[in-house]
């Protein structure tokens, strides 16, 4: 805390540190909520990505209508810190699950579920004592969650209508396996296949008099293909707000829009060999399930639980004691493994955000 505000203060962060560029967060914060007002589409973003009220509190801030979680504790964290529109995307199924929504909903929550079988439709009418906004979750291919088919849907809607505490208010449709596909006619070819099974859904649904209102789904690598197809009038990116090395392989003009506003801070610890250093920031400082960390000094290799190593020559060779920022391979899972985010202007430390929902899986 006492580094806040200090010249140079940037390069002072114990480490490994989680850090955020404000300035590059806020105007990705911008010209996600720019993109989407020009085409009359809602703004939730899906704070899965970094668990952080204060985070959420900017993008609400920057015109977005609420924002997503991806579980009921992540949606418990925020709402005690203060943010109340909530929309949890991960389909409720259980009565232990379905009471805490209750509770939420009872405290005063603007709290939004979906449901994909009977059995969650079922928990949440028995435990709701307060009204509740349902969705209806769609496979639209990815095979992960949803009903898959119209069929189904219509067969989940009469007792979420019939139940005086719930009111179904649409559907949602997420193809996370669509956002990090590179070339950008497959892209828009496979969300374009999403769509037309989240619209079959939709069209069976209002002929048979239900409330499709709200139609959510999409996310940072298809956000132009999402507003382009004109199908969701919600959309629910994450990533855009920090990005990480995934998206900056894919090809899209608009993600190329955008800029990198989260890194992991590391030191330089040892020297001694002459093909490499050896940095602070190893399996514990990043998610490794996306290949390795970026930087434009070397290559990164994983060298341990505490430690990595950074392969590089002279004149780039940084010095003992020196600081190096890697971009991360994937954000959310690595923002998750810090108490803090470092918020930084140039070269100050401006803030300390707490994650509020680390850990909060349930």
């Amino acid at each position: 805390m006492e580094l806040i505000g200090r010249p140079g203060s940037r390069r002072m962060i114990p480490t490994p540190a989680a850090v955020i560029d404000l300035a590059a967060l806020r105007r990705n914060l911008s010209r996600a909520a720019q993109l989407c007002a020009d085409s009359g589409v809602a703004l939730r973003p899906h704070a899965k990505t970094h668990k952080s009220a204060d985070l959420a509190r900017l993008q609400l801030d920057s015109g977005a209508v609420g924002v997503c979680v991806a579980k009921t504790g992540e949606a418990e964290a925020l709402f005690a810190a203060g943010i109340t529109d909530l929309l949890i995307t991960s389909p409720i199924i259980d009565h232990h699950v379905a009471a805490r929504v209750a509770d939420l909903a009872a405290q005063g929550a603007s709290v939004r579920v979906t449901v994909d079988h009977l059995d969650g439709v079922v928990a949440l009418a028995a435990a709701a004592r307060t009204p509740i906004d349902v969705l209806i979750d769609v496979d639209v291919n990815m095979h992960r969650t949803g009903v898959p088919d119209p069929e189904a849907a219509l067969v989940l809607a009469a007792p979420i209508q019939a139940s005086p505490n719930l009111r179904l208010r649409g559907v949602q449709g997420y193809g996370g396996h669509w956002q990090h596909v590179r070339e950008p006619d497959a892209r828009r070819a496979a969300v374009a296949d999403g769509m037309e099974l989240l619209t079959a859904t939709i069209d069976a649904l209002d002929k048979a008099g239900f409330d499709t209102g709200i139609r959510t789904g999409g996310g940072t690598g298809t956000l132009d293909a999402d507003l382009a197809l004109g199908v969701l009038n919600e959309v629910q990116p994450g990533s855009y707000a920090v990005l990480d090395r995934q998206y900056g392989e894919v090809e899209s003009t608009w993600l190329r829009s955008l800029e990198q506003a989260l890194f992991v801070q590391s030191t330089v610890i040892n020297t001694a060999q002459p093909q490499w250093v050896t940095v602070d920031a190893g399996l514990k400082a990043f998610a490794t399930d996306a290949d390795v960390p970026g930087t434009d000094l070397g290559t990164y290799v994983w060298y341990g639980d505490e430690h990595g190593v950074l392969v590089v020559g002279e004149p780039e060779r940084p010095p003992l004691g020196s600081r190096v920022e890697f971009v991360p391979p994937h954000c959310d899972p690595t923002i998750d493994r810090y108490d803090f985010i470092h918020v930084v202007e140039n070269d100050v430390l401006v803030d300390l955000w707490p994650v509020h929902a680390r850990g909060r899986s349930q």
